[in-house]
């Protein structure tokens, strides 16, 4: 499956824009005390005011459409001179109000007035986002996305645009406390990651910008159409082969995140979206790291999902074909999974349950070899989850007593590990965790001391 680039008139959803739009329209300015001010020239006020004048929004474009090429050049210049915030915010909604308008030639009058300063028009946009006025970087923010999403401007990197917009995105909207907020950050992001260049760019930053989105996804914040946008931004982002790496190596949450989308949307749109992204994390060219990432799907209970969601009637043929391939690949898998699998899987969610295999001795005596492998990589992997950090308390506290359990077994076994504990300073941390206000914790973290002083007589 490929992505095509497409360009569907996009616009803002949502409360807070159209209570910035309704408001900016409606305010009445005194161009005329502007000018007497000096915040304006005679010139400027007078094509602003001949546009504040109209009657409605249809007339206002209009009439800058009218004269394009001359309220490109006055808009852009006066968000770069003015310091005054109703009237940088006038013209960023008559900006917005023209930039939306249907078969509008404004994105490209805009934009063709970087042939007198080539900075133009993002530089004085990009600093907006700055402003201490929260409605002045949302608009800033919106004008940028539909200029940059222009299919004129989509054909060029303006990396030194995007990263700016990108961390606003991701600082301002996407990790604020306010799901209108988030919402509106959502829709910035899914529209700019449509274009490939753009997409690129982000995931060469994805350690500072993904997280926040990721978040979201796991939160699963808000209601159906945040969601759909959410799911949508990481089946963009499936698309590039370095993310498809870097998802199931940093991120092996996503697979359990996407199944539970899956299993729960209401809507096809969404249900589609999420299987063709674990499809897509499919596409990994080494055998032996797709088998590691199906075993994974099959840990998720992706098996079990998959199966239900056939039951279900779908109208959109390509969603049945995609769940039969979904679950052609997992039957395939399913006869290969062994108990250990299901382990190291619970290592690399960092989510350890009291499955099995952790009170199994045959599963000890057969798998001991195993964490010795790769200079005790496995060990490694468990006591850091001793002290992780993370605000969910629950998890912590059950990783830490399973961590100690398990520490126990692989001593029996194993006497070598205890040396290897002391080599990698975790005998004081089992020992501390004597003191958890959590009794599985403190019982755990008694009992693997004990053995551990044992050893040392």
């Amino acid at each position: 499956m490929t992505v095509e680039l497409q360009f569907p008139q996009f616009k803002l959803e949502g409360d807070t824009i159209n209570d910035i739009l309704i408001n900016a329209r409606s305010r009445t300015i005194a161009w005329g005390a502007c000018v007497k001010a000096n915040y304006l020239s005679d010139e400027e006020a007078n094509y602003l005011k001949k546009v504040s004048d109209c009657a409605d929004v249809k007339e206002r474009v209009n009439v800058i459409v009218k004269d394009a090429d001359i309220y490109a050049e006055k808009m852009v210049s006066l968000l770069s001179s003015t310091s005054q915030d109703d009237i940088i915010r006038f013209v960023l909604v008559c900006m917005i109000d023209t930039l939306v308008a249907p078969n509008s030639v404004f994105p490209k009058q805009v934009l063709g007035i970087s042939h007198l300063d080539p900075s133009l028009p993002y530089a004085p946009l990009v600093k907006l986002l700055d402003s201490k006025d929260e409605s002045i970087r949302l608009c800033s923010a919106y004008v940028l996305t539909l200029l940059l999403t222009s299919s004129d401007a989509a054909k060029k990197g303006n990396e030194k645009t995007l990263l700016p917009l990108y961390n606003f995105i991701t600082s301002r909207l996407l990790k604020s406390a306010n799901l209108d907020t988030n919402f509106d950050g959502l829709q910035l992001l899914k529209e700019l990651l449509q274009v490939k260049l753009y997409r690129d760019l982000y995931w060469s930053q994805q350690k500072e910008l993904f997280p926040a989105l990721f978040h979201i996804v796991l939160e699963k914040k808000g209601e159906l159409q945040m969601k759909y946008y959410a799911t949508f931004s990481i089946w963009l982002l499936t698309f590039i082969p370095s993310a498809v790496s870097d998802l199931n190596e940093q991120y092996p949450a996503i697979i359990e995140t996407l199944y539970a989308i899956a299993k729960d949307a209401v809507k096809e749109k969404i249900v589609r979206l999420a299987i063709d992204s674990l499809l897509n994390l499919l596409n990994i060219p080494d055998r032996k790291d797709r088998d590691k990432v199906v075993k994974h799907y099959l840990l998720a209970n992706g098996l079990e999902i998959t199966k239900q969601l056939l039951e279900r009637k779908w109208a959109d043929e390509e969603l049945k074909q995609d769940l039969n391939a979904m679950l052609d690949t997992l039957n395939d898998a399913v006869a290969t999974l062994t108990t250990f699998d299901e382990y190291a899987n619970e290592l690399t969610t960092k989510t350890l349950l009291w499955s099995p295999s952790h009170k199994s001795e045959e599963f000890w005596y057969e798998n001991i070899d195993k964490f010795k492998e790769n200079n005790w990589r496995l060990l490694k992997e468990m006591v850091a989850l001793l002290d992780e950090n993370t605000d969910d308390q629950k998890r912590l506290y059950q990783n830490q007593a399973i961590v100690c359990y398990d520490i126990s077994q692989l001593i029996k076994g194993a006497p070598e590990t205890a040396k290897q504990l002391d080599k990698i300073g975790a005998k004081g941390k089992i020992m501390n965790l004597m003191n958890s206000p959590n009794s599985n914790v403190k019982y755990e973290a008694l009992r693997t001391t004990q053995q551990l002083v044992a050893m040392s007589l």
